[in-house]
Order: structure tokens, then sequence, then C-alpha cells
């Protein structure tokens, strides 16, 4: 961990000034793209991956983009050490805003017959399962804020039965109810849980996924990132428990 926050920093009017937002897949892709806008607009980034170098090029652009970084290299379907990182953040982080999901792997597409078990577990573990027991270990600091955000990210399989993507897709339709329960058991507090689907874009998934379609003919991370910030913010705070379409959410922003 790169440095720790105090909490007497984290008191304004502003809507992502001094917040404390988690996001995880931030070495890369919509993780980073997210926590680097999120720094932008003054937030507080706790950014996790398992890639250490590449974190450190996401904490550069995140300060030199005004924000604040605290960087902790972490595998995520690594399930015993959740209380390892609950403990080393407890103290040192007054409360959690919000939580964006990004993590996420995925060398190629192929039909269940021929997935061997191990990948089709690994890819539960780290769509489905990690999401959960991590949004589940971080409760308590998730409580302590006033009105906290937790974004579960999607994709096109949570409402087309595409062939190929076996426990991929299995595990990101799952996600939309995992959202709609999580809200369901929090019905009286300020916490809010939704789902976005940013739909296809230029990262190195997309060119494992669709090898034989150009990358420039989808939309870089960077111009997906606002509908989560937009679900971060609280002017969005009566979105509960919802499955949104980034595609949707950025022509409010447009418009």
């Amino acid at each position: 961990m790169s440095k720790s926050f105090e909490k007497e920093s984290f008191e304004s009017d502003n809507d992502f000034k001094n917040k404390i937002i988690m996001v995880t897949g931030a070495s890369s892709g919509l993780g980073r793209a997210i926590a680097q806008q999120l720094g932008a607009k003054g937030a507080n980034v706790i950014a996790l991956g398992r890639d250490d170098e590449a974190l450190g090029k996401t904490q550069s652009r995140i300060e030199e983009a005004g924000g604040r970084c605290l960087c902790i290299p972490f595998d995520l379907t690594d399930f015993d050490n959740y209380g390892k990182l609950f403990l080393a953040l407890k103290d040192q982080v007054p409360h959690l805003d919000g939580l964006v999901h990004c993590a996420g792997s995925l060398k190629r597409c192929a039909p269940m017959q021929h997935v061997k078990p191990d990948v089709f577990k690994g890819a539960l573990d780290i769509h489905l399962t990690a999401p959960n027991l991590l949004t589940q270990i971080m409760f308590p600091l998730l409580k302590r804020a006033k009105s906290a955000s937790v974004i579960f990210t999607t994709c096109d399989m949570i409402d087309q039965d595409q062939p190929n993507w076996h426990a991929y897709g299995m595990a990101k339709r799952a996600l939309g109810y995992a959202a709609a329960m999580w809200q369901a058991e929090q019905p009286s507090t300020g916490m809010r849980f939704n789902t976005i689907n940013p739909g296809r874009m230029r990262t190195r998934s997309f060119e494992r996924a669709f090898p034989g379609l150009s990358p420039a003919t989808v939309p870089v991370a960077a111009d997906i990132a606002p509908a989560f910030l937009q679900i971060l913010s609280d002017e969005t705070h009566d979105v509960r428990g919802q499955l949104l379409q980034a595609s949707d959410l950025l022509e409010k922003v447009i418009h």
C-alpha cells in the first residue's frame, strides 16, 4: 500500500471531492479509466489489481489528474486474504463512498464442451464470487458512508443468449440478480446497488473475444467511464437495484 488517508481530509460539499471510492481491475481498461476520471474530480481512489507495475501507472495518472490514490496489489481470487485486506484498511479508511467491480479475465471464448474445469471455476470466481465476497467484506466501511454506491459490471450476455461464453457469460448474467438481492436486503439504508453493462470497448478482453473485429469499431474505455461516475454520483441516489446500460446513461450525460 502506497499511502494512507486521514479521516479529517474527507469532508467536502462537491460531488466527488475527497470521496473515497474503491475500484477493482484498476490496473488497466475500464477500471483504470474510471479511477483516473474519479481522480480528476478530486476523489480518493483505492485501486485494486494484480499487476503492481500497472497499478503504479494508474496511481500516477490519478495523481496527475488531481486525485489521491492508495494502490493495493491484490488477487481477488485469493479469498482467504479478504479478511487481511479489510483489517489493513479499516483503521486508515474512515468509510467507502463507492465500490466499483471492474476486475475480470477473459482469455478466449470456446464452446462449453471444450472448457476445462479449472477455467470454468476461475471465470466464476473472478466475475461472480469475488465481487459479492468483496462487497461483503467491505460492508462495514460502506455502511459508514452517508450514501454508498456499489456497481457490478456486467456485459451483453445479461440479456443476450450468445454461445461460447460459458462461465463468463453465466457469471455476468447472475450479477443482475446479485445487485437486486443486495438492494432488497438493504431497503432502508442509504446504500445502493446497481449493475451496468458497458457494452463493447476497446480493451484486451475485446481483442481476445472478437479477434476478427477491428478495435477501432468500438469506443475506448475512457468514453464509457462517465456512465459509471454518473451512478456513483449523489445525483443518482434514487437509482437502486437497477440493471443499466452505459449507452443510455451516456445519452443523458451528453444531452
